[in-house]
């Protein structure tokens, strides 16, 4: 009957790893659902050896039957502004799960969380990795759930940390001319705006730890009149030299076209810093002043967290270490 059926079908079940083995069904299973600890060394290679020659793959819909969650990671993304960041983030998750069984599945969460909520406790993943959807009471239903959150409730790796850094180096570069008055120029946008209070505030410490005052903050849309307007107020007949920290390096242009649209000087009466460091910003003339930001050396974090059996290591990051001051011609 089993041979019949292995030539009606290409899928090398666990039934054929067991007859080549010359072992038991139940043996075979136990061994390749990870309880080779049970058997000898002998049995398990020859299990292993047999599922290697056959080039035996595990069945997901079965292993989802029988232990109730999916071979699913759902990096649920939250609805705001992303760059090109975003594609790469998911790409470097999906390959370093795939080294151990996993696929990765995109979630964008919109204006409902509740919706991604449901969903997702409906299609039961073995993890999510949450970049700052959900509640705290949400991720406790998703947990109870027995579903792994990344990074869990109690971790030590802070997002909010690193967007804070990141407006304070912005700030401290702008703050070596004392002189300057700063401005944060957040992005304008109907969608969510999760990381770009976290950098105002950064900057807002970091300009009063300095004995500056507190940086006005203005939302900039990205295109030139609209720019223009935003920055009206501060830009038409500016009380001294401003050095505004941008929400990124597409906001950071905005400025810089409203800045010479009034007729005023880079940088020496508007001085400017991105993030992002991207290569647009780096084409610019004059050159943009940036923040690079490790994202890679970030989900390598939440990659290592993400094999099954493996914790989160609870090493407090640094969140200087991931964050560089890629010095331009705008500061």
């Amino acid at each position: 009957m089993r041979t019949q059926r292995k030539q009606n079908s290409s899928r090398v079940t666990s039934w054929d790893v067991a007859d080549l083995a010359g072992l038991s069904r139940s043996t075979v299973s136990q061994v390749l659902n990870g309880h080779g600890d049970r058997f000898n060394e002998e049995t398990r290679n020859r299990v292993t050896a047999a599922a290697e020659r056959l080039n035996y793959r595990p069945s997901r819909a079965g292993r989802a039957l029988k232990t109730g969650v999916t071979d699913l990671i759902v990096v649920a993304v939250p609805n705001i502004t992303f760059g090109r960041q975003l594609q790469d983030t998911v790409e470097q998750i999906a390959s370093e799960s795939a080294r151990f069984g996993m696929s990765v599945f995109v979630r964008y969460a919109g204006s409902d969380p509740a919706s991604t909520l449901a969903a997702i406790l409906d299609m039961r993943p073995a993890t999510v990795v949450n970049f700052r959807v959900f509640t705290a009471a949400d991720l406790e239903r998703i947990e109870a759930a027995g579903i792994r959150v990344i990074p869990s409730l109690d971790s030590s790796q802070d997002p909010a940390g690193i967007e804070i850094s990141i407006g304070r180096l912005q700030a401290r570069e702008l703050l070596r001319e004392p002189k300057r008055r700063l401005v944060y120029a957040l992005l304008a946008d109907t969608r969510l705006d999760l990381y770009g209070p976290d950098r105002a505030t950064g900057a807002a410490e970091e300009a009063a730890s300095l004995g500056a005052r507190d940086p006005a903050r203005v939302r900039v849309p990205l295109n030139r009149e609209g720019a223009r307007e935003a920055l009206r107020p501060v830009l038409e007949k500016p009380e001294g030299p401003l050095g505004v920290c941008c929400y990124n390096d597409e906001v950071a242009a905005a400025v810089l076209s409203a800045a010479r649209s009034f007729g005023l000087s880079v940088p020496d009466q508007v001085a400017v810093v991105g993030v992002d460091n991207t290569d647009v910003g780096q084409l610019m003339t004059p050159r943009l002043t940036t923040i690079a930001v490790d994202l890679p050396a970030l989900v390598r974090l939440l990659v290592a967290a993400l094999e099954p059996g493996q914790d989160e290591t609870g090493q407090r990051i640094q969140p200087e270490s991931f964050i560089t001051l890629v010095p331009g011609e705008t500061s």
